[in-house]
């Protein structure tokens, strides 16, 4: 096997702790032999758990605060703003604090106000510069399987980023500079961090041949396999749900104005008539024979189906231009339909959600009182 001295980066990183007092630093299942030499290194190491005891002694010198993605989960039984709090506080009387994950800061969800990781100043794992799976420092030198490494080590990565690297991949079919040009800064940080690119000054690199191959079955599987649910999928779920209800609700109020009690049959057209019907005495309606004896047709509709009843003059645009309906569709739409086929979601769909829902929020319930009022 081979043997590989990392005593000058370890250095490095207790330079960089002493200087900066807390420092993240991310370190996977490609990485075993450099987290191996940290941790043989001269300073203390401790789970979360052990460090977030009342009891524990004080640290000295440099500490290691051990499997911090333990946050990535929802369930974790110490909340990030308890750690940041006791960190700061010991690194307030001497203690340099090196926080040790396994999962990268993108992986993490956010916190309300001060997040311990963004105030942590980030360290990099050693800088590797290879062309394939089996020569990841966890490969190379202690031998494991380099396709068990790498589907373990995209695990720790986490779902959004690696949906991001199936929508770059897989869907845009880029390979090389090509792709890299179109992910985030943190996810850039992430892959770095696992040793799938590595960075030369101002050059990243992929660590894989140039069209991927490895990383793309790897990617496959690890998607195929992933059953867990994301932790913004409560947000994103919840958006969406009041987003469709604004634009249905709204829709009614106006098909309603337009053509009083007999709004079920007008408002729709062309064959959605049929297709309401269908669905709702397939699901609920068992006995209805026509349209106008649902409740509300409009809840059988898609969004994308509800959306088009904007284009009837009695409907309108409901008080948003028609440029913002198309950034509203090209942005909401792919959300929509990863979540209705249970894809993996992306790191930015949460946000993009958010932010739609207070755009109709303001604009079309401010719009739909004035004309009621």
């Amino acid at each position: 096997m081979i043997v590989v001295d990392y005593s000058d980066w370890v250095e490095d990183i207790h330079r960089k702790a002493k200087q900066l007092g807390v420092v993240f630093l991310q370190l996977g299942f490609s990485n075993e032999p450099a987290r191996r030499a940290l941790v043989a290194s001269d300073l203390s190491v401790l789970s979360v758990n052990e460090y977030m005891e009342s009891n524990r002694a004080n640290a000295n010198g440099t500490l290691v605060i051990d499997a911090i993605e333990k946050f990535v989960a929802s369930t974790a039984d110490v909340s990030l703003g308890a750690l940041r709090e006791r960190v700061f506080s010991d690194v307030e009387h001497g203690t340099r604090v090196i926080l040790l994950s396994r999962a990268p800061r993108i992986a993490f969800p956010d916190v309300v106000g001060s997040s311990l990781l963004d105030d942590a100043s980030f360290a990099h794992a050693p800088v590797l510069k290879c062309q394939g799976v089996e020569q990841l420092p966890t490969c190379a030198e202690d031998g494991a399987d380099p396709m068990e490494v790498l589907h373990r080590t995209l695990k720790e990565l986490g779902s959004e980023l690696c949906a991001s690297l199936d929508r770059v991949i897989y869907e845009n079919s880029l390979i090389g500079e090509a792709a890299l040009g179109v992910l985030k800064a943190r996810e850039l940080e992430a892959l770095d961090g696992a040793c799938i690119t590595a960075r030369t000054g101002s050059l990243r690199e992929w660590n894989f041949p140039k069209y991927l191959m490895p990383l793309k079955d790897a990617l496959d599987v690890t998607l195929a396999d992933d059953v867990e649910p994301q932790h913004n999928l409560a947000e994103v779920s919840s958006g969406l749900w009041k987003i469709e209800r604004i634009i249905r609700r709204e829709i009614r109020h106006r098909a309603i104005a337009a053509w009083d009690r007999n709004w079920r049959q007008q408002c729709l057209k062309g064959d959605l008539p049929g297709k309401v019907l269908e669905r709702a005495t397939e699901a609920a309606y068992l006995g209805a024979t026509s349209i106008k004896q649902l409740r509300d047709p409009l809840e059988w509709l898609s969004l994308g189906e509800l959306l088009q009843i904007k284009d009837r003059t009695e409907i309108g645009d409901l008080g948003l231009q028609p440029a913002l309906w198309r950034n509203f569709c090209a942005q909401i739409m792919p959300i929509r339909n990863r979540l209705a086929h249970m894809r993996a979601l992306r790191p930015e769909d949460a946000a993009e959600v958010v932010k739609w829902q207070r755009v109709l929020e303001l604009r079309l319930v401010r719009d739909s009182a004035k004309a009621r009022s």
